[in-house]
Parts: structure tokens; sequence; C-alpha cells
């Protein structure tokens, strides 16, 4: 959606950033922080601690906000929905493992960051996927003594993808036309 010549008038026009936030983030691919960290009414999109993990990926440069315009002036901050699910990786990788922030980039990054593009490149295939299908790879790797490498690593990147699209239920919501 980001590619496109009208994504791009919409983070420069503040009355079609509006619009565009009327509808669902899951159509519209594109997160505000509230529904990316789950403030007021949004249920956060990232499982895990998502919000101590923004500063940090954005220094590495791992993640970059978009940034539109507001109807009264100023910014708003806005996430693209593959830097959202490498959050997602990082922080299932934190998880399993208790690294730091840092050191889970490095690993991430020693192939190259193939494991990351091949994940986010074919999210929109586990929509609709039952949540558990990946249950037991996770538990096989929480509490190993090594890091997942190679194809374990690509296989647990996938998994991390997988189970973000289906808790945030990317089947129950249609895209509008334009969107698409």
């Amino acid at each position: 959606m980001l590619s496109s010549s009208r994504a791009e008038f919409a983070l420069r026009d503040p009355s079609a950033l509006s619009a565009l936030l009327s509808y669902d983030w899951r159509a519209r691919q594109v997160l505000t922080d509230g529904e990316l960290l789950g403030e007021g009414r949004h249920a956060p999109a990232v499982e895990g601690d998502a919000a101590s993990l923004i500063r940090p990926l954005q220094r590495q440069g791992f993640v970059k906000p978009l940034h539109g315009v507001r109807p009264h002036g100023g910014r708003m901050r806005l996430w693209s929905l593959g830097d959202v699910l490498k959050i997602q990786i990082v922080a299932d990788l934190r998880q399993i493992s208790d690294l730091s922030i840092n050191a889970c980039l490095r690993h991430l990054g020693e192939d190259e960051g193939k494991a990351v593009a091949a994940a986010l490149a074919g999210w929109q295939h586990h929509a609709g996927e039952p949540g558990d299908h990946c249950a037991r790879l996770r538990l096989r790797m929480e509490g190993l003594a090594r890091l997942p490498e190679g194809a374990e690593l690509a296989e647990f990147a996938h998994c991390s993808v997988a189970r973000f699209v289906h808790r945030n239920r990317f089947d129950a919501i249609e895209r509008p036309a334009f969107l698409a």
C-alpha cells in the first residue's frame, strides 16, 4: 500500500490522512502508535513489550517510522505493517532468548536478513490459518541453549509472522477497493 503515489499523498495531506485512518489498520496496513502499543481503545498489535523495542530498533535502522501531517499542524508517527512484523519477530526472539535488543538484531542479521525478508514476503498467506500451527516450534525453542540458526531461524521468523497475522485476525477484515 505504501508504494503508491496515493499513499504518499495521504501522508502529506491532513484530510486524506484522516480519511485513511478511519479504516481498520489491518486494511490500510499502516498503524498509529496507539494501535501498535495498545493505547486507548486499541488492543496492542504486537505481542510482548513493543514500547521498549521501538527506539532501539529505530536507532539501529531496523525499522523506520513514517510521518503523516496532522489536521491542526504537527506530524504523526505511523508504522508500516512490514516494520510492525519486524518488531514482532524481535519481541519473540527476545522472549525465547532473554538477549539484548542489539544481540537479537545481530543474530537476525547473520544471514543478511534473509530469514526476516522471507517471513515478511509471505505474510498474507497466513490469514485464516489456525493460530497454534507454530506452537510446537515455539515450545521446542524455549529454553534452548543456543538460538535458532539457518533453517530454524527462517522457520522461527515465519511462525512469528504467522502468529501475528492470525492473532490480529486479518481474515476478518475486508479491504476497500481503493486500498487494493
